[in-house]
């Protein structure tokens, strides 16, 4: 389980740093795997300004660089070999002792084909912040020489790892490792706040579980009219850091509230839904493909949601081609179910389909979160995407979480 440091603390109020916070995690028996900490690794690396780039006299492919930077009064002379090291441009800086993170190459005065160097510009990947390595960062004018890396890139954001044992399915989300971090002392567990949506219309989808013995909760809500898009900065950011791709700003918001709440939801592009929804077994030997074009042949233990006329999820573990959501989605139906672990790990392993839900459900789900979930991601959808949200549609009844 991989979570960002800031969303940790959305939840948990605590002044520890990351080092206590890292140790008390593996204390309590969430063994810290790794820790990727940017912040402290780029903390010396700073914004400075090329005031003059001329050619070398010793070297083609050198050029000499007077170099403002905000730890001296006068220009440094470095000397760079990237092609793109011109006059006026902001670069990435490394001076007198820093520690390139990639190749742990200390920085020191030198003398570069008999002239005098006195620092490093870097690239993307010297920096280990992308893969570019044909030339030296340029930044953006708008940052003043000295400004930290690390703040121009939001990279001041550390990254947690933990080994969660099968056990300890509550702690796959931010909340419960808050909740259990307050527990060992280390910090306050903030209140779990999250808005009621307020709807303007019914559903307009009607909703059966004939499953209920596989399925014994669900809880939907159709928005209208919103206008999906690309997801915002803060956004993209929690999720590339623990290692998702962003999709579009519906699909986003749905994991970013399985990393926060460990749970787990599907949102379907309402106009691709043709009459009643059902959470079904499937037949013997009906198809289903899956939205990365994988075909299935299932049987009668795999649990489904369908519509009249095709399946449209493999139900808590993967959606089809046929349902998802894209940039021209208007019309949305959240999807947020409580699905029996045993019958997941069953259909997962016969047609060995691995995905975050499907780990999350083998595990242990909070039997009270679909509705929190659908509020959640509701409130963010609304803000991103616009649109009007439905009354939350319920189907099955809840059981009573363990204690």
């Amino acid at each position: 389980m991989k979570f960002t440091l800031s969303l940790l603390k959305n939840y948990l109020e605590t002044s520890a740093s990351i080092d206590e916070i890292c140790k008390t995690l593996t204390d309590i028996g969430l063994e810290v795997e790794s820790l990727d900490n940017k912040a402290k690794s780029l903390e010396i690396f700073e914004v400075a300004q090329i005031i003059e780039a001329k050619p070398h006299e010793n070297s083609v492919k050198l050029k000499i660089c007077l170099v403002q930077t905000s730890d001296s009064p006068n220009p440094l002379q470095i000397i760079c070999g990237a092609a793109n090291a011109r006059s006026g441009i902001k670069v990435a800086y490394a001076k007198i002792g820093a520690v390139i993170p990639t190749n742990q190459m200390i920085i020191k005065k030198a003398k570069i084909a008999g002239v005098e160097s006195n620092g490093m510009l870097c690239s993307a990947k010297e920096l280990g912040i992308g893969n570019e390595d044909e030339g030296i960062i340029e930044i953006d004018e708008k940052w003043t020489v000295g400004t930290k890396i690390t703040e121009v890139f939001s990279l001041d954001d550390a990254v947690i790892e933990i080994n969660v044992t099968p056990n300890r399915g509550d702690c796959l989300g931010a909340y419960g490792i808050a909740r259990d971090l307050a527990a060992s002392g280390i910090g306050k567990l903030k209140k779990l706040e999250i808005d009621k949506i307020n709807s303007t219309f019914t559903l307009p989808i009607e909703i059966k579980n004939e499953a209920l013995e596989a399925c014994k909760y669900g809880a939907f809500r159709y928005i209208k009219n919103v206008k999906n898009c690309e997801s915002p900065k803060w956004l993209k950011d929690q999720l590339t850091a623990v290692g998702l791709n962003s999709i579009s700003a519906i699909v986003d918001v749905t994991n970013y509230v399985m990393l926060c709440l460990n749970r787990p939801m599907h949102a379907f592009d309402a106009s691709k839904i043709n009459g009643s929804l059902y959470i079904r077994f499937a037949k013997n030997n009906e198809k289903f493909i899956s939205l990365k074009n994988d075909e299935f042949i299932l049987d009668e233990q795999a649990v489904v949601v369908a519509d009249d006329q095709k399946i449209l999820e493999l139900s808590g573990i993967i959606g089809s081609n046929n349902s998802g959501c894209n940039l021209e989605t208007t019309n949305i139906l959240l999807e947020a179910a409580v699905s029996d672990a045993i019958n997941i790990a069953t259909t997962g392993r016969k047609f060995n389909i691995q995905t975050d839900a499907r780990y999350r459900f083998e595990r242990g789900i909070d039997q009270t979160s679909p509705i929190n979930g659908i509020e959640l991601a509701t409130k963010l959808i609304l803000e991103i995407c616009g649109g009007e949200a439905s009354q939350i549609t319920v189907v099955g009844s809840l059981q009573e979480n363990k204690k």
